[in-house]
This record gives C-alpha cells, sequence and structure tokens, in this order.
C-alpha cells in the first residue's frame, strides 16, 4: 500500500513539468540529516541521516511558488532498557524504529527575484503523513501504523548555477496525534538540488 501511494505521487509530480513551462518548474531531489523531537525523540533520541525527499515547484510568480514533496525519513536505535506498553513489561534487547513518510503540498515567499542569485525563502508544507512505529524484541513485535495530518515550516535558500539549482532548507514536520499515536515530530535538515 505504502509503494502504492509513493510510485503514484512519483509519477505525478515528475509528469507535471512540461517543456513548454520548463523555466517555471523545477523537479528537485535532497538529502535529509534529521533531529527526533517530543515524544518521537523519547522512543529514538538518536540524529538520523537516513532521510530522503523529491519535490516539484511550480513558480507562479518572481518572488513566489507552490508545489508537491514526498519524504522517507528513517530513526533507528538498539536499546535494553525495560519495554512498558498497556499490561506488558519487558526487559531484553529492543529493536526501534520510525518510519515517516510525509506527503505535503508547499507555498514559499522568496526574499531575492533574480534567479541567478542567492534566494533565501520561507515556506509551508501541509498534508498527511504516514508513521510506522515498531519495536522488535527477540520473537515479539511491537507496532503502530497511523495516517497523521501533518504541517510543516520551512526555511531556506536556493543556489543557483548553471543548468540547476542547489538549495539548503530546515524543516520543521509536526504529525498531530492520530488514534491512538501521540504527535510526531523532527526537525529535518535538506540539502538537495533541481532542475531547470
Amino acid at each position: 500500500m505504502k509503494r502504492s501511494i509513493l510510485m503514484i505521487v512519483f509519477a505525478a509530480i515528475l509528469g507535471s513539468s512540461t517543456p513548454a513551462s520548463a523555466t517555471n518548474d523545477h523537479i528537485g531531489l535532497a538529502w535529509g540529516v534529521s533531529l527526533p523531537l517530543g515524544d518521537t525523540a523519547d522512543y529514538i533520541p538518536r540524529v538520523s541521516f537516513r532521510g530522503a525527499s523529491v519535490q516539484w515547484r511550480h513558480y507562479y510568480r518572481r518572488d513566489a511558488s507552490y508545489g508537491l514533496n514526498v519524504g522517507w525519513n528513517v530513526f533507528n536505535k538498539d536499546s535494553d532498557t525495560t519495554l512498558e506498553q498497556a499490561d506488558l513489561t519487558v526487559t531484553g534487547k529492543q529493536w526501534r524504529y520510525v518510519n515517516a513518510v510525509p506527503i505535503y503540498a508547499e507555498w514559499c515567499v522568496y526574499f531575492e527575484t533574480d534567479r541567478r542569485a542567492w534566494r533565501p525563502y520561507v515556506g509551508l508544507n501541509a498534508g498527511t503523513a504516514w508513521i510506522e512505529r515498531r519495536t522488535d524484541l527477540g520473537m515479539l513485535r511491537l507496532e503502530e501504523k497511523n495516517w497523521h495530518l501533518a504541517a510543516a515550516p520551512e526555511f531556506g535558500v536556493n543556489l543557483p548555477w548553471d543548468s540547476f539549482i542547489g538549495y539548503v532548507a530546515l524543516r520543521y514536520h509536526h504529525a498531530f496525534s492520530a488514534g491512538d499515536a501521540e504527535a510526531q515530530q523532527w526537525l529535518e535538515m535538506r540539502i538537495g538540488f533541481s532542475f531547470d
């Protein structure tokens, strides 16, 4: 199910750029380094270097764009602590994982209109995030899988080169509580590039 949704969104992003509007549309790829916060940090306090995202942006004005982006952030940790969940208390070697797949619509405003200059921007992303939290302990597996409403304010800088634009961005993800799952939060530094 998750792979099907990702493939559909990825195909939509790639198919939305046409040669006639290439100067106004960008397809981007980014690597993400994430710092867990809140309940996510309580579960896995370790910084993750396992993040990736793809985005499409359409510049409808010289200083503004809208678009779509899909990411995948993975957190993991092994632990020897005692696990308490509902009526269950177990002590032993644990492997903890969080897989987060945020799917956002985005809107950005740029503080520089010259597309060949460094362009600081602020953006707001809103949509949904599929989050899986899993704990493996011997033959026991506890997991939660939920769709969360999510939002992510962002601050970044576009760094133009000849045939593509690099960018560095800081994005705060907040996936609101869903079902029995707590809200999940992480701060992601994204380093990427987009094609003109």
